[in-house]
């Protein structure tokens, strides 16, 4: 018996191969969506409504947000924030990157041979320091600034 390209039995097999074809593609269009497509799209629909540096922290990840919205809470706009050296490099230690983030309140930082003198020579009513596992010397910081804790030994000094 010759069975050619155009017998039922060939075109059988190809309507069961592309009807396997289909579900499959179904089931991984379902899986993509639900399990990572889905919820994104849902969380980059919802960043439209915030504010430029609020959408950008958040698309950080780990608990930017969290922390860059602690420190507008805490220091005022018209406040000082000093930063700990940017050495070893680090996002919170960066001056121009904390600025995005803090805007329009003085963002500066301690050098990193001068921890110490720039931690004893900070004054007024409205300077306030950042607080990082490592920074600043905490028995030093709290002689004449107050800790608000974050979290993870983090959080600001700020005047008593």
């Amino acid at each position: 018996m010759n069975v050619s390209a155009g017998t039922p039995r060939t075109a059988r097999f190809g309507i069961l191969a592309m009807a396997a074809f289909l579900i499959a593609l179904a089931f991984q269009f379902h899986t993509t969506n639900v399990g990572f497509a889905g919820p994104m799209a849902q969380r980059l629909w919802e960043l439209r409504f915030k504010p430029d540096w609020e959408r950008s922290a958040l698309l950080q990840g780990g608990d930017v947000a969290g922390f860059v919205t602690f420190l507008r809470q805490q220091v005022p706009e018209d406040g000082k924030l000093i930063l700990p050296p940017n050495f070893p490099l680090r996002p919170f230690a960066h001056v121009g990157y904390m600025q995005y983030y803090l805007f329009p309140r003085d963002i500066q930082n301690c050098g990193r041979d001068e921890v110490e003198a720039c931690v004893r020579r900070i004054g007024g009513a409205k300077t306030f320091i950042m607080a990082l596992p490592d920074f600043p010397p905490r028995a030093l910081a709290e002689k004449t600034l107050r800790f608000i804790p974050y979290k993870d030994g983090m959080g600001v000094f700020a005047p008593r």
